[in-house]
């Protein structure tokens, strides 16, 4: 039996001394021995970046697109408002109509500060033939001549009662309708008041011999076309007030002189609604 030779002690020293620094190497590197996912764990500040979230970007304000006033309906009349000073309204106000308007000049107060341009008996059809009927100097000039010589900020205009006898709506407001043309030509910046015809007293009418075809019915088919008028024409309606017509529709019997025109305290009542009717 053979027996087993020894290393000799020479090779054991130094298998021990390699064994040694092998230990000592991976002692002094503890990283070698982390797991792959701490191997490559980010420093704090590192981390710090990666876990924040991201600020969002302010989306700028986008700016109001700007709306169109909405365009009024002119058929509409003018709805009642806070009662304006009649010597600062009338002031650079023209009034055109016929022997009614006169009477609103003599009786109701207004201011003198506002022009009167009216005729008994004028009519639509007058004022576009552009009948002399105005008193200027010591000659006689027209309506629209007559307004086409000041500047006016406000034109009233109060006609169709003596038209009735014509019996023709129609041709009343194509009429009207060139009236309103050749005003807005020579008045551009002037606001434009077409007025609703008053109705009539019938019994104080008849008892006055007023003519047949002055009727109630009459001025209703007058007056049903001047919404459509005003909505064309872009002018303000102004309706009949409440105070000079009762419930069937006449002008109140106390407030008529002679059945078609008032009393001192019907045009006061006219005026009344003027100043509260402006279309601010």
């Amino acid at each position: 039996m053979s027996s087993r030779s020894t290393p000799p002690r020479w090779l054991m020293a130094v298998l021990m001394g390699c064994l040694c620094a092998v230990l000592v190497f991976f002692l002094s590197r503890p990283e070698l021995f982390a797991s792959p996912a701490e191997a490559v764990a980010p420093t704090a500040p590192l981390l710090a970046v990666l876990s924040a979230s991201p600020s969002p970007v302010p989306s700028p304000t986008p700016e109001p697109a700007p709306t169109a006033a909405s365009e009024p309906d002119w058929s509409l009349p003018v709805p009642e408002g806070e009662a304006v000073d009649p010597g600062d309204w009338f002031s650079d106000a023209v009034f055109i109509g016929d022997s009614r308007t006169d009477g609103l000049k003599l009786y109701s107060g207004i201011p003198s500060e506002a022009v009167f341009l009216d005729y008994t008996g004028l009519t639509v059809y007058d004022v576009i033939d552009e009948k002399k009927v105005i008193r200027s100097g010591e000659e006689k000039v027209s309506i629209l001549d007559a307004l086409a010589a000041g500047t006016y900020g406000k034109i009233y205009i109060s006609l169709g009662i003596n038209e009735l006898g014509y019996y023709d709506p129609e041709s009343f407001s194509e009429a009207y309708a060139q009236i309103i043309d050749a005003m807005q030509a020579c008045q551009p910046d002037a606001r434009i008041y077409i007025q609703s015809i008053f109705p009539v007293n019938s019994a104080k009418c008849k008892a006055n011999d007023i003519p047949y075809y002055i009727t109630n019915e009459g001025v209703s088919s007058y007056n049903q076309v001047l919404p459509s008028l005003c909505g064309e024409k872009k002018v303000r309606l102004i309706d009949i007030p409440d105070s000079l017509q009762n419930e069937e529709g006449e002008a109140p019997a106390d407030l008529s002189a002679d059945g078609v025109h008032f009393k001192k305290e019907g045009y006061c009542l006219w005026l009344d609604h003027l100043v509260t009717h402006t279309g601010q």
